[in-house]
């Protein structure tokens, strides 16, 4: 028989069989807020909670507890200390994982971008009712006699976060994180240098579309907001006069991310479909070079204000010509890669931070070659 307490002096016999029907067994010491009507919360801070409380004399917590609830954005801490003064409980807290707070359960969550999440972030689009983002004419860099400028483009991405996991006796069992959806990309840009130049730039061009999602795990909430985020970026180096314009066109099913079991992970991402048709090459260049341009779509999760995942993929397209020692040549190529970095302690304090990077396919969209 599994005992959960519901609030002080409250006691709810659960059998196992029971619990698991809602998902998840959390600890005894799990008090959910949301559901006692005399207390609710007044500020939330990094080190603390204040509520405000409305009962009988005496508070409904103490030191040890694990306060939950979906106010202020969510919350997840154990109790350090407890402080009444009249209908005001002040507390010192520290954060606790889910693993902390659930003996058995299990997350099976999906967090979709759409049309709506889209035109409410401001982002420029085609047309209404689409996620197809508009951008053309777009200035990325403009700097030290060095500009670089999407003349023509889309970009459309709408993934799906999807966050599955599993705990068994207070520790996290399995963990699936990957972001996935269709990429369709089509980009015309121009690079103009007057002069040498080192480049490392990266920029959001646009405001990144939010999107606040909650899910269950018997009682216990796991709250926070999905971010979906374009940032341009260029890297590399010039060395004299230079300009080219060109890009390509592509659209593929793309996968981000992977599953951690038995204390290990393993890689979910792959890129199927995502081949590139190049566009026309315009170029000019008095000496060598080497420069990427980048567009990093990057989703991310943020939970309880505390613990973050993202997701990036990075098409991109390389410029590189070299003229000394002949022979001389230029070749412009495409591709795409990935990125996770995690910080995922409120699942478990085993995942500590961590970044992969996956090197993707990669296509010539043009080469020359002289001398």
């Amino acid at each position: 028989m599994f005992v959960l307490r519901i609030s002080k002096g409250v006691l709810a016999g659960i059998s196992l069989v029971a619990c698991l029907a809602l998902m998840g067994c959390p600890s005894e010491d799990v008090v959910a807020v949301d559901e006692l009507d005399e207390i609710s919360l007044a500020d939330i801070e990094e080190e603390g909670l204040t509520f405000s409380y409305d009962g009988d004399p005496g508070t409904p917590l103490e030191v040890g507890d694990i306060v939950t609830g979906t106010e202020g954005g969510g919350y997840l801490r154990r109790l350090m200390a407890v402080d009444q003064q009249g209908d005001t409980v002040v507390t010192q807290t520290e954060q606790v994982s889910l693993a902390e707070a659930l003996e058995v359960g299990v997350l099976d969550a999906d967090v979709t971008f759409t049309a709506k999440d889209f035109e409410k972030s401001g982002v420029p689009l085609i047309a209404k009712g689409t996620t197809i983002i508009d951008l053309s004419n777009t200035v990325i860099f403009d700097q030290d006699g060095v500009t670089l400028t999407i003349t023509r483009g889309t970009l459309d991405f709408a993934p799906t976060i999807t966050l599955d996991a599993t705990w068994t006796d207070h520790r996290l069992a399995t963990l699936k994180a990957v972001t996935t959806g269709e990429m369709t990309l089509n980009l015309d840009m121009k690079l103009a240098a007057a002069d040498a130049a080192i480049l490392a730039y990266e920029i959001d061009v646009f405001p990144p579309i939010t999107k606040p999602f909650l899910f269950y795990i018997g009682p216990v909430p796991v709250m926070g907001t999905a971010s979906l985020e374009f940032p341009f970026g260029v890297i590399g180096t010039i060395n004299g006069a230079a300009s080219v314009e060109s890009g390509f066109d592509a659209t593929g099913a793309i996968t981000i991310g992977g599953e951690y079991t038995g204390d290990a992970w393993t890689d979910l991402s792959d890129v199927a479909g995502f081949t590139p048709n190049p566009h026309p090459v315009v170029w000019t260049f008095s000496a060598g070079a080497g420069v990427d341009v980048f567009v990093k779509p990057k989703a991310g999760l943020n939970l309880y204000g505390v613990s973050d995942l993202t997701a990036a993929a990075i098409p991109y397209i390389a410029a590189n010509a070299r003229f000394l020692p002949p022979p001389q040549n230029f070749v412009l190529t495409a591709g795409v890669d990935g990125i996770v970095t995690y910080e995922l302690g409120i699942f478990d304090w085993n995942l500590v931070d961590e970044t992969w990077f996956f090197p993707g396919p990669q296509w010539v969209l043009f080469s020359w070659t002289a001398g």
